[in-house]
Parts: C-alpha cells; sequence; structure tokens
C-alpha cells in the first residue's frame, strides 16, 4: 500500500507539472450560455472500497479508467477522459448532468479472466458561476463471474473429457476438466438467464445434461459445483427438484449439481478469501440450492448450520406470493422470528415446527434447522415460499442464507 501511495503522488505530481492549472472548456456553440464548473480536485475511483485513493491521485489499478459525462438527453458532452490524466476542473453549461466510470469501453459477451468494473454517477448539477465536487466513486464488477468445479467424489470417476458450456446471453464458455480461469460475461439485461451444460464420462458412462438459471445479474459471482453424494449405506443418490432441469439424458451415476451466489466479485482490488469461520448453512452436505425445493407430503426438509465461533443471534424472515398465507399466518407478526430471544408468539410458532431455539440455540457450533413440520401447513398454501436465515457468530462473522420452497397446486 505504501507503494501505491508514491506511484499516486508520482502520478499527480506529473499531472500537475504538464497541466498547471490547466481548465477543459467544452464550446457549446453558444458562448453567452450560462457555465459553471465540474471539479476533479477532490474527485477519486476506487475499486470496491479495496484500493486507496489519494485525492485526484491514480492508482496502478484504476489509472486507465474511462470517464464519460452525458447531458439529461443521455447526449455525450466532451470527449473520453483517462483517470490518471483528468484535468482539475471543466466547464459546463448549466444544467443536470451523469457520469461513467469503466475500467474499459467495451464488455466482452464471454471471456476469460476479463473483469470490468465501473460507477455511474447520476444527478451532478452545475449551477451558474459554481463550483461542483466530485469526491471518490467506488467501481464495482458490472459483468457476470462465473467458475466451474467438482466436490472430490465427482471427481474422483471423472473422466478427461468432462466438459461444461455455459450460456448467458450471446456470450459462451467452455470449461474443460480442471479449468481454473473465472468467466466473465456480459450482462445485456437487469435479470438474466444462464445455461449450464455438462458432457462428459462419469463412472465409465458418457452423460449428458443440462440446467437452466434465472435471476442472474451483474455483479454476481455464480460458483457451480457438480456434487456425487451418497447416503448413510454407501449409495449413491440423485436429488434434483425436475422442473429445474432440461432432460436430455439422466446422469448415470447420480450427479447432483448445485449453484452458490456468492455475491459481490471477491476478486476486485486484492484477492480475498473467504473466511472459514464464518456460519455456513448446508443441505444434504451441500450448498443451499439457489432453486426451489418442490415439496410434497411427508418429505423430509432439514438443513446444517456450522458456526465455528458459536452462534450469537439468528433471525428467519419469512416470504410468500400466497395471498392467504400473507393474511392468514404472517398478518399474526410472527416474521421475523427471532429464535435466539423469541418472544411468547414466536416460541409457540418454534415448538409447533419443532425448530431448536432459546438457550438450546445460543453457542452452538452445530445444529439443525429442520422444516420438516412445516411441511404439512406449507402444503396447503400454493406457490413460492422464502425462509431467510441471518447467523452472526460472536466474532461478528455474519451470513444471510435463503432457502426456497415450492407447493404446487
Amino acid at each position: 500500500m505504501k507503494l501505491s501511495k508514491l506511484i499516486s503522488t508520482a502520478m499527480l505530481a506529473l499531472t500537475l507539472i504538464l497541466a498547471g492549472c490547466e481548465r477543459d472548456n467544452i464550446e457549446y456553440g453558444e458562448k453567452e450560455a450560462a457555465t459553471g464548473s465540474l471539479s476533479f480536485l477532490n474527485f477519486g475511483v476506487e475499486t470496491s472500497g479495496d484500493i486507496e485513493v489519494v485525492a485526484h491521485a491514480a492508482t496502478s489499478t484504476t489509472y486507465t479508467y474511462i470517464i464519460r459525462i452525458f447531458d439529461e438527453m443521455g447526449n455525450q458532452v466532451g470527449n473520453d477522459y483517462i483517470y490518471g490524466q483528468m484535468p482539475e476542473v471543466i466547464t459546463l453549461n448549466t444544467g443536470t448532468y451523469s457520469m461513467k466510470v469503466q475500467s474499459q469501453i467495451e464488455i466482452p459477451s464471454a471471456e476469460f479472466e476479463a473483469p470490468v468494473y465501473g460507477a455511474t454517477v447520476n444527478g451532478i448539477v452545475i449551477e451558474e458561476d459554481q463550483t461542483t465536487d466530485l469526491g471518490v466513486v467506488t467501481c464495482k464488477l458490472v459483468n457476470i463471474k462465473v467458475s466451474v468445479g467438482y466436490n472430490e467424489a465427482m471427481w474422483a470417476v471423472l473422466g478427461d473429457d468432462a466438459n461444461v458450456v455455459v450460456e448467458i446471453g450471446n456470450g459462451s464458455l467452455d470449461f474443460a476438466k480442471g479449468e481454473s480461469q473465472c468467466g466473465y460475461f456480459a450482462a445485456p439485461e437487469a435479470s438474466n438467464a444462464m445455461t449450464v451444460k455438462f458432457t462428459g464420462t462419469v463412472d465409465g458412462n458418457y452423460a449428458t445434461m443440462t440446467r437452466a438459471f434465472t435471476n442472474v445479474k451483474a455483479g454476481q459471482w455464480r460458483k457451480i459445483t457438480f456434487i456425487m453424494t451418497f447416503n448413510e449405506e454407501g449409495n449413491s443418490t440423485f436429488d434434483v427438484v425436475v422442473e429445474d432441469w432440461c432432460d436430455e439424458e439422466e446422469l448415470t451415476s447420480n450427479v447432483e449439481v448445485s449453484e452458490e451466489v456468492i455475491g459481490p466479485d471477491p476478486d476486485a482490488g486484492e484477492d480475498l478469501d473467504q473466511n472459514p469461520d464464518a456460519p455456513k448453512v448446508t443441505y444434504k452436505g451441500g450448498p443451499v440450492p439457489s432453486t426451489p425445493i418442490t415439496l410434497s407430503s411427508g418429505m423430509q426438509v432439514s438443513f446444517t448450520i456450522l458456526a465455528p465461533k458459536g452462534i450469537a443471534a439468528l433471525t428467519v424472515d419469512i416470504l410468500s406470493d400466497n395471498a392467504d398465507f400473507n393474511r392468514d399466518v404472517l398478518s399474526m407478526g410472527i416474521s421475523p422470528i427471532d429464535l435466539v430471544n423469541p418472544n411468547e408468539a414466536q416460541i409457540q410458532i418454534c415448538e409447533l415446527f419443532g425448530l431448536t431455539y432459546g438457550e438450546n440455540l445460543m453457542g452452538m457450533t452445530n445444529t439443525t434447522f429442520d422444516l420438516t413440520g412445516a411441511i404439512g401447513p406449507l402444503m396447503g398454501f400454493p406457490g413460492n415460499h422464502e425462509f431467510i436465515l441471518n447467523i452472526a457468530d460472536f466474532e461478528g462473522n455474519a451470513i444471510s442464507t435463503s432457502i426456497k420452497m415450492k407447493v404446487n397446486e
């Protein structure tokens, strides 16, 4: 970080020597138009908060970021600016502007190890004979990051011809066996569809399967993991939500594919590893499915909560798209349920559904969140239901995990 500061200071000094007190004047053809100033003296660009910015200076990471300014009609004003070569002040006609900062102009439809970071600042008001100061802008990932992996049991029976094709919009990438690079896809829509297709030899048999995911958004890391699981008798099992699969030829070796949404890109700026001591929720030994679990009478739905530093707080938010459920159940004010310090009404719900609460939960490092007792009541309310677990431990580590379930009509 000290080296970064020295580079930043040197860049600032060089820029000031070359530019002096230079101002950029944007000509509009009407010199009598009222103008004001946009100051970049306190302007800075950082990447996901991990890059320290000193005033106008640019770090080696952000030096070449491209800056564009647009008027209220969406028309670009002036030229493209390079962050590390910005003038101190530019003159603009009075009005409201927006500014777009991006690490590169074009976002590739699909490419390995090609993250693009950016940010848009709206509502920049220029007043007559006044100077508007810009502060620090934080750029975040604007494309979608995707990685593919396998658990140990799956890897042990995986043939060298194994391949996974991931498609988002017009972008497509092939992840061969052992591919360690991450793919980066453009996000053409606010919410995108992602198709994952596996082909290859599993335990000596050739198999292919396709799965589709929805609600894939810019700034997310979609971590796709193929998992082979075994029951207590040692037999392999294949657990799948039927409507989530595009059936081609069922995998003959009982393989489950799961997807974990990691959230904001941890590779922005410095390389950050996931905290191994943070709480974690698992389902049948793997990640919690990102797509709804279809419920049926008599089925068991239980999750494991691991908190190495002990559970300090655990609340559950309940959501539903069933109007009757919202009116008959959630209108009682039971959500969110505080499982560590429940009130009397919440204790009744816990006992009705068989949920662990209070002293039996506080400080636990390994416990279950068993929703089996809730299946019966939920079967009377067709639609989509969601239980959001908010867990914090005694060292301040916190996570939020969504459990989605579906009841067919």
